[in-house]
């Protein structure tokens, strides 16, 4: 009968350290998968604070660019250009006939 009881005592010893090991491994195997994971989710969080800036930038700057655009195109100047033209034969065209009208009533 002593036999059995110091078996299981010393058994008993063996299957406690047995299980406190386990259950330390487990512990570390699952906390080393979420710090596994830790730089996946802060290159997110980056990525994700970045895009923000980059909005909020656009959204800075997108105003700015409707109300005064910065440089004309070609197309706007050829444009501005033929306006400048036309305006200029309008007011030749308007001077020659209020002269035109001048003379006719002054005879």
């Amino acid at each position: 009968m002593r036999h059995i009881r110091n078996f299981f005592h010393n058994i008993n010893d063996i299957v406690l350290a047995i299980i406190i090991v386990a259950l330390a491994a487990g512990i570390i195997y699952w906390r080393m998968q979420v710090i596994m994971d830790y730089p996946k989710e802060l290159a997110n969080e980056r990525a994700a604070e970045a895009q923000e800036q980059e909005e909020q930038a656009a959204e800075e700057t997108a105003p700015a660019e409707d109300t005064a655009p910065a440089e004309e195109t070609a197309e706007d100047a050829e444009e501005s250009e033929s306006q400048a033209e036309e305006s200029a034969d309008n007011s030749e065209e308007a001077q020659a006939d209020q002269q035109a009208e001048g003379e006719g009533t002054q005879q």
